[in-house]
């Protein structure tokens, strides 16, 4: 219907439809930026504040977490998806020796697909420790990381997991302190997100932007949306779940290509606390710009198909998520590609 009206406006005066489209197409730019940009200050006034505050009195990711003796430490389970990642698989070896915690209570699910040879041999050829167990995804549609990791969520044995790729060097102290986190949380939360950057950050002028780009994101818009109580969209890594939690919810939706953003907006619907915590992971940014634009187009894609699919019962969406969360995914899921 919109289609037609803008058609039908076009033929009577093209002119003043033109100009009524370009303001319209910059109002939404305008209040897409606005609304990062506040929620960027409202994160650093937030991280501000509990950083300025005393110890005892600190609430949420900044707030200091005991260390847990290694025999009261739960099972943990890591899955790192690899696909066409010969060159790298190896080095989940040396990441996971330099974790902060025992190799007896880690299970690491190497996620790797059936017509991936290299990466299979690759592997293979690391000599992984016991708690290295390789995973064969059977061949069929989709093959997406999403599929894969649901593959490794039903062969999960803890209490607790987290993903990772393969190139992530995440800090050795992560895992317990988001088991600390954790034991300091009810129920209700699902999930904390650690924070992300990139470890190549002064490559080039494209790594400089990506790193730009996450530090504010990571360290202080995810910080602003939570101190809004907003829908959190997940990282594609080190998202560290409560592995029942993360079953009631279904998994990640395996024909969504952004489905670390759209399980955050499904844990928002089930009344699931999507947290943060301050602990970073640092990865390898794109520094070709082919590669950045495939990257970059596979985000876009997949923050449309996530609003597509949460804003086609507008009702419901309200009635689930409420007027804070369909803000959310008007303004930054669905803002995001309007914005591009």
């Amino acid at each position: 219907l919109a289609l037609v009206a803008v058609v039908v406006c076009a033929v009577v005066s093209f002119r003043s439809t033109l100009i009524v489209a370009l303001i319209g197409i910059n109002l939404m730019f305008f209040v897409g930026v606005m609304f990062k940009i506040v929620a960027c200050i409202a994160g650093m006034v937030h991280v501000h504040r509990i950083e300025s505050g005393p110890e005892e009195s600190r609430r949420g990711p900044l707030r200091a977490v005991p260390r847990i003796p290694d025999a009261d430490l739960p099972v943990y389970t890591i899955l790192v998806p690899a696909y066409h990642e010969s060159n790298v698989v190896s080095k989940v070896i040396e990441h996971i020796y330099a974790l902060d915690y025992p190799l007896s209570k880690l299970q690491v699910l190497l996620l790797m697909e059936a017509d991936d040879d290299e990466t299979i041999a690759a592997a293979k050829a690391a000599r992984p420790p016991e708690c290295v167990r390789f995973v064969v995804v059977p061949p069929g549609g989709p093959q997406t990381k999403p599929k894969a990791c649901n593959v490794g969520l039903a062969l999960a044995e803890g209490e607790f997991l987290v993903i990772y790729d393969a190139e992530d060097r995440p800090e050795p102290g992560q895992l317990r302190e988001a088991v600390a986190r954790f034991a300091q949380s009810d129920e209700s939360v699902v999930c904390f997100q650690a924070r992300l950057n990139y470890f190549n950050a002064t490559e080039n002028i494209l790594t400089r932007m990506f790193t730009l780009e996450y530090s504010f994101w990571f360290d202080y818009m995810l910080p602003g949306l939570d101190a809004w109580k907003m829908p959190i969209p997940l990282g594609g890594t080190s998202n560290h779940f409560r592995v029942d939690a993360l079953r009631e919810l279904g998994g990640w939706d395996p024909y969504n290509v952004t489905e670390d953003a759209d399980l955050g907006v499904r844990a928002a619907a089930e009344g699931r606390v999507v947290g943060i915590t301050e602990s970073t992971t640092w990865e390898e940014a794109c520094s070709e710009w082919k590669a950045w634009i495939r990257q970059r187009t596979r985000w876009i894609k997949g923050y449309m198909m996530t609003a597509l699919v949460h804003t086609r019962r507008p009702l419901q969406l309200w009635r689930t998520v409420g007027w804070r969360g369909v803000l959310g995914v008007v303004a930054l899921i669905a803002g995001t590609p309007a914005m591009f």
